[in-house]
């Protein structure tokens, strides 16, 4: 791609992102009390411009030149992590992990509509529904209380909500 040609690209993208928040921005001012209106209103349009200021503004870009492989010790084989065991306190260390999944991925450029997290892969289970499962299995486990925190974007959180309502603690 030439450099005009990622440049419309990306020109196409920043146009497609405020467009796309300033429509998710009206979905919550309809949300907004009457005697709240005119004060979410001005807070919303201050995040839009803020939104729209960063869009605008080049950031500095990696420079992939200065990109090394970590340290040959610093990767350790599976197997020689299973050898080690568990630690006896095992819960409370992993009262201390949150596991933060980023889900705000379309399925488009596989065919598919809506969150890529929400793809069928197995016994009509979704990858959404993998990650849970594991959750769950993990906290009741080890009797501990591991949160799942998903990083959603405006195109997958309302899907992804109504899929988590078949969860009790979701």
């Amino acid at each position: 791609m030439s450099q005009d040609g990622a440049s419309q690209f990306q020109e196409v993208i920043r146009q497609e992102l405020e467009l796309s928040v300033k429509k998710e921005l009206e979905k919550i001012l309809t949300t907004a009390s009457s005697h709240e209106f005119e004060h979410t209103k001005k807070d919303l349009d201050g995040f839009r411009k803020l939104f729209h200021r960063f869009l605008q503004e080049k950031g500095p870009s990696v420079d992939w030149g200065k990109i090394q492989r970590p340290p040959e010790d610093s990767i350790q084989p599976y197997e020689k992590i299973k050898a080690r065991g568990l630690p006896d306190n095992i819960s409370s260390v992993l009262n201390k992990l949150v596991v933060v999944k980023l889900n705000g991925g379309l399925g488009t450029s596989m065919g598919c509509k809506g969150p890529k997290s929400l793809i069928g892969v197995r016994n009509e289970n979704t990858f959404l529904d993998l990650t849970v499962q594991q959750i769950e299995h993990l906290n009741k486990t080890y009797n501990t209380d591991v949160p799942l925190v998903l990083m959603n974007s405006f195109n997958t959180d309302e899907d992804t909500k109504k899929i988590l309502q078949k969860y009790n603690h979701c």
